[in-house]
């Protein structure tokens, strides 16, 4: 293959964006933040671009995002859903979003499929190091914090007024079930499936059949975010969301399942990570209310949804663990493929026996997000 040097970049990427962009004029591509080795090897790197539209001198930021083909965090995931999701979004206008630009799912121009999007400012919450320890939210007062992350959950609450009929077509997948919690349901059984590679799991095999044996048979069909967390979400410095990201794991389900993931992130990383939450940031009890105030929906059945987001959760760490094993991390004896924090999590609401950490979990989490010592 050949090697994508930043001036072949330059060459692709400007020709690319004249298809996608018959406005644009003049194309300049300049790309920055290009991390180069033995050839190109950035999965999301940046390029400015100049050109000329309505006879305007103009310039932005790009983001380019490749897609990896030997690391897939959640199973069946796609750059094709991500790209319909934040067409679709931007296109209603009424999302903060990044602006859509294009995408292009062959190998042939950047060596594997990509997106390209507007880049937009911000800062997120980053998960390491955990917010609630340091970074920009430390330095704001509480009651700053709390509107901070308020808005956030405000603005993928709203999320729940868009009818999926309304562009959103393309979320339904029937080779999963009907669209919804079965086909969410039934995405989840694939990954199970696909992860657990005949092994036995225990915690993680009765939390899926507790997923399946008691789903609610009134819950609504709404288009998900999937990845709700403040560590994908740009705030401008005044709180305010300038946008929302990362969508690959858009799907459609219940909206309350945003919910639950959110709060899901909101414990691990306070609670039980052993980590005191910022003062000021929403109780449990006040973002629920946040979200039904900016949903038009009362929040129904979260103890279920909790059990959902934490399955995806445990089979999220059976990636990781795969992924450690496979570089060479941790031996494949390592007792944490059903010894960690998340199947502890699940353990806990399910009322089984309880998994024991021990300096085999101190392997497996020691290149992950690290507990406080």
């Amino acid at each position: 293959m050949e090697v994508l040097t930043p001036d072949r970049i330059t060459v692709q990427l400007q020709d690319w964006l004249a298809t996608q962009k018959p406005d644009w004029r003049d194309i300049v591509v300049k790309p920055l933040n290009v991390t180069l080795g033995a050839g190109f090897s950035a999965d999301i790197f940046f390029v400015d671009v100049d050109y000329v539209e309505a006879g305007e001198a103009r310039g932005q930021t790009l983001v380019v995002r490749r897609q990896p083909t030997d690391l897939e965090v959640v199973f069946g995931s796609s750059l094709a859903l991500q790209g319909k999701m934040m067409a679709a979004l931007d296109a209603r206008g009424d999302l903060p979003v990044p602006p859509w630009i294009g995408m292009h799912l062959e190998s042939d121009i950047l060596g594997l499929p990509f997106l390209v999007m507007g880049k937009v400012e911000g800062e997120c919450a980053k998960q390491k190091p955990n917010y609630n320890l340091e970074g920009w939210l430390v330095e704001m007062t509480p009651a700053q914090r709390g509107q901070t992350f308020a808005n956030a959950i405000a603005a993928f609450g709203s999320m729940a007024r868009i009818d999926w009929h309304d562009g959103f077509e393309f979320l339904a997948l029937p080779d999963l079930g009907k669209p919804g919690l079965d086909q969410y349901v039934g995405a989840l059984e694939a990954w199970h499936k696909a992860a657990g590679k005949g092994r036995a799991m225990p915690i993680v095999d009765a939390a899926m059949a507790y997923v399946r044996d008691n789903m609610p048979d009134d819950a609504g069909v709404n288009v998900l975010w999937g990845d709700p967390t403040p560590s994908n979400v740009m705030f401008a410095p005044d709180g305010g969301v300038n946008a929302l990201i990362d969508w690959e794991l858009a799907a459609l389900g219940p909206a309350e399942l945003d919910l639950a993931w959110w709060l899901y992130f909101d414990d691990l990383f306070g609670r039980r990570f052993g980590v005191p939450r910022l003062e000021g940031l929403p109780s449990r009890d006040e973002t629920i209310a946040l979200w039904e105030a900016a949903s038009g929906q009362t929040a129904r059945h979260l103890d279920y949804y909790d059990i959902v987001a934490a399955l995806r959760m445990a089979l999220v760490a059976v990636g990781a663990f795969d992924r450690q094993v496979g570089i060479g991390n941790i031996p494949a004896t390592n007792k944490s493929l059903n010894d960690n924090f998340m199947t502890q999590y699940l353990a806990e609401k399910l009322g089984l026996p309880l998994p024991e950490f021990g300096p085999d979990f101190v392997a497996f989490m020691k290149n992950l997000t690290p507990v406080k010592e």
